[in-house]
């Protein structure tokens, strides 16, 4: 019942803002000490496509630079889309990290496949509950049409 009632509830943006940032950062520091320090390996064939070494290093690069987006969004504080495709976007980075967590080789002291399947269990939960936008994005770019007075 504790676990309903605390689902119930709205996270404040500054919450919703805290988790993103941490949430980027956990996912960076990881793609990069795992897949570039390490250099732990992914699998050459992306999208049913044969991949070289060298786009296999830029596509690490890529998914190194691509969690940056929630400390830009978290630095500049501003609203890009409207609520319901904030909320595909969810939907998106979710099934993004899904096949992310499936392309990794697995290796017996490889930690970073465990924690993708674990960190794509929030923007799962983010997209159900559509909580987890802040409040001055909910009515982005929304008429108002009605006034009371």
């Amino acid at each position: 019942m504790w676990f309903i009632s605390f689902m119930q509830k709205r996270p404040s943006d500054i919450t919703i803002r805290t988790g993103r940032v941490l949430f980027g950062l956990i996912l960076i520091w990881a793609f990069y000490y795992n897949l570039v320090f390490q250099w732990d390996a992914i699998e050459n064939v992306l999208f049913w496509q044969t991949l070289s070494t060298e786009n296999i290093l830029t596509f690490k690069y890529i998914l190194v630079w691509l969690w940056i987006i929630p400390l830009i969004m978290w630095a500049i504080k501003m609203c890009f889309l409207k609520k319901k495709y904030m909320r595909f976007i969810q939907i998106a980075f979710w099934i993004f990290l899904f096949y992310i967590s499936s392309i990794i080789v697995e290796w017996p002291e490889l930690d970073l496949d465990s924690l993708i399947v674990f960190m794509w269990f929030l923007p799962l939960v983010a997209w159900i509950t559509g909580k987890c936008i802040p409040s001055y994005c909910m009515k982005f770019a929304e008429k108002i049409t009605k006034i009371r007075v």
